[in-house]
């Protein structure tokens, strides 16, 4: 570019910085002037803007956004009870399925039953179960878990049955402490309803050297309970009088108990006597 007309560029500039920036009569006429010319496109400009604005931003409606509001914690709980059911089914599934698995398993023949009442007055020393006589369960019958011993049945119905637990004074049950030869009778006792209570195992001999944490397990004697069949472990031991006494933990949790299983005894018939066979006698022929 010319240095002439450079000049004349910068003498045009500074001319309308002047018109726009000094407040004289002169300078606010040009100003008037410029501002009616452009006037048509600012109006145009403004329009489209607004029109814009009111595309992107609808007016707001605050009935319609409390509904919305309503709508989506009425679905938000919908869903929350839908994982609540689920959950509860895939833990009774997992149940069911490790009951399936230890009846499998089991040596003895079972029953499978279910609780369905307990007392509050009787929590730590009965419950009733859905299963009866027409189930093939009788009186004094084994009553288990997968974990150990709950019990044995006692009154009976058609569809239910009494079952007396093992934390109940009632229960005894023949008893030998692990890795020992001490054996006992165990036995529950008397508790109030906010205490869990525990066994006694009772006519051990004294000084008896027993570890806390060993098993206890039934011994089979009686004819009630299969051998072997775990009790609880020993919290301590205590020196009586004449015996020693253990106090035992049991392995089941009674306050938790959903299933259980009736094991059928099998009774040992007495021996048929042996048949008779004739003797021969011999006879001697007469003179």
């Amino acid at each position: 570019m010319k240095k002439l007309n450079l000049i004349a560029l910068l003498i045009f500039i500074a001319g309308l910085v002047s018109i726009f920036t000094l407040d004289t009569p002169t300078t606010r006429e040009i100003q008037g002037k410029v501002l009616g010319l452009f006037s048509p496109f600012i109006h145009s400009s403004a329009a489209i803007e607004q029109a814009a604005s009111n595309v992107m931003a609808p007016p707001i409606d605050p009935k319609a956004i409390k509904r919305d509001n309503d709508d989506l914690r009425v679905q938000v709980e919908r869903l929350r009870i839908i994982q609540q059911k689920y959950n509860q089914i895939i833990e009774e599934n997992s149940k069911l399925r490790q009951l399936i698995e230890f009846k499998q398993s089991s040596p003895f023949k079972m029953t499978a039953a279910k609780v369905i009442r307990r007392n509050a007055s009787t929590w730590w020393n009965s419950l009733i179960i859905d299963k009866g006589s027409l189930d093939g369960i009788g009186t004094d019958s084994p009553v288990i878990t997968s974990v150990g011993l709950v019990g044995k049945t006692s009154t009976l119905s058609a569809n239910m049955a009494k079952v007396i637990l093992l934390t109940d004074e009632l229960c005894r049950v023949s008893a030998r402490i692990e890795g020992t030869l001490e054996q006992g009778i165990l036995s529950g006792e008397r508790a109030a309803l906010d205490i869990k209570p525990d066994l006694r195992l009772r006519f051990l001999s004294l000084n008896a050297t027993i570890n806390a944490g060993t098993s206890v397990y039934s011994t089979g004697e009686g004819g009630v309970f299969p051998k072997d069949l775990l009790l609880g472990r020993v919290k301590r031991f205590e020196n009586k009088e004449i015996t020693g006494e253990a106090i035992i933990e049991p392995a089941v949790d009674f306050s938790t108990i959903e299933h259980v299983f009736v094991i059928e005894m099998q009774s040992v018939a007495a021996p048929e006597p042996a048949p008779q066979v004739p003797v021969a006698i011999p006879v001697k022929p007469n003179p």
